[in-house]
């Protein structure tokens, strides 16, 4: 495992660890301020029994009222046994209307159990007169809330656990992107420093054509020079990757026509070609870096034909919205095994035995991110495999 997928993995479950700790965290504070919100009303429903039938236990009960309950923030409500409201702290609304607060208790006994608030009273004997124990009445009824604190800190895991999960979202994308751009720049290199390399050679293969070319027949020597500037033409494409194409307003229909010419003249006998581009269109692209992309699944479908008779065909065509022209590929060849689809357009895969993989991918990224439209493996299957160019049609 290298350090980039080590660290990758370490701060995924980092952030994994954290989450889980500030959940059971947070969970604890709230079962410990939802205990501590009943203790204290439990608290001041006692010192109201205590006050029960005392002399004073009216004032006594306005003074913890004011000292205990006060200085509370939950809602408090105190009812008589008929549940009518008799006094009232921390209600959210501002109406205090017996219906406004009537309302407000059955909220109230939705979040926590009301508390009746008992008192013992001696029991009088109605024969003598005597004390005959005490008895337990219900002298009011208290309901009480959670605070805003908690109703906050309810959806604080979630809060915390959507945000780590958009971090980690964000990173994997960061990474992917970052990997993908690493990948392309490679490639790129690549590309660049084979088109470097063999500038040299085939500028001294221009020079040395040139001085044999009395000695030759004009027919090879027209088909030499013919296969030296194309060489040259597919250098300068390779040295282009990574630029900015030049694209501007060009007829496609020759372009589809002359690529295709220029591949039968070069390909095995066997292999026939169809070309059925009846319509034509204005694209905004890069003639060179279209043709390229164009011979190259051309010339993927000869490799798949092999050494057998085949067909190719290739068709251009407007699609009914009049946006998009679609330049269709179809071969005869042995098709695209159901394991590789996915990879095939992966920088660096290849199923050929001294294949590099970058044709298709370097094809898509030509399509794709220098010319806005879509490359496409349609369909696949022995003798028959689509591959389909989309491109903006160009409008003045």
């Amino acid at each position: 495992m290298n350090v980039r997928r080590f660290l990758q993995i370490y701060a995924v479950a980092g952030l994994l660890v954290l989450a889980v700790f500030w959940a059971f965290y947070s969970q604890r504070l709230l079962k410990k301020l939802q205990q501590e919100t009943l203790f204290r009303s439990r608290l001041y429903a006692s010192y109201i029994e205590a006050a029960g039938f005392q002399e004073g236990g009216m004032l006594l009960e306005n003074l913890l009222f004011e000292e205990v309950v006060s200085k509370i923030d939950f809602p408090v409500i105190i009812t008589d046994t008929s549940g009518s409201p008799i006094t009232f702290r921390n209600l959210p609304e501002q109406d205090t209307s017996t219906e406004s607060i009537l309302q407000a208790i059955t909220q109230l006994d939705r979040q926590s159990k009301p508390i009746p608030i008992r008192a013992e009273i001696p029991k009088i004997d109605s024969v003598t007169g005597d004390s005959a124990g005490l008895d337990t009445v219900t002298l009011n009824i208290l309901h009480y809330g959670l605070p805003e604190s908690w109703s906050m800190l309810q959806y604080f895991p979630l809060i915390q656990t959507t945000f780590i999960a958009l971090f980690i979202v964000l990173g994997f994308v960061f990474i992917f992107f970052s990997a993908r751009r690493a990948q392309d720049r490679l490639w790129v290199a690549l590309a660049r420093e084979a088109a470097h390399q063999l500038g040299t050679p085939i500028s001294s293969l221009l020079g040395w054509h040139e001085l044999i070319r009395p000695r030759i027949k004009k027919d090879a020597a027209a088909e030499i020079d013919e296969d030296l500037n194309r060489i040259r033409d597919i250098l300068d494409r390779f040295a282009r990757i990574g630029d900015r194409p030049h694209r501007e307003p060009h007829e496609i229909k020759p372009l589809i026509q002359r690529t295709i010419d220029f591949m039968k003249h070069r390909a095995p006998s066997r292999i026939e070609f169809n070309a059925e581009t009846l319509q034509d269109a204005q694209l905004l692209i890069d003639p060179t870096l279209i043709s390229w992309v164009l011979e190259n699944l051309i010339r993927n479908g000869i490799d798949a034909i092999g050494r057998k008779s085949g067909t190719i065909t290739v068709i251009g065509e407007i699609l009914p919205n009049n946006k998009y022209y679609v330049i269709t590929v179809i071969d005869t060849g042995t098709g695209v095994s159901s394991k590789h689809i996915r990879d095939i357009f992966r920088t660096g895969f290849s199923t050929k035995k001294h294949g590099w993989g970058i044709g298709l991918a370097l094809s898509r990224r030509v399509i794709r991110q220098l010319h806005h439209g879509k490359l496409k493996l349609k369909a696949t299957r022995p003798g028959h495999t689509v591959f389909s160019i989309t491109l903006p049609i160009w409008h003045e």
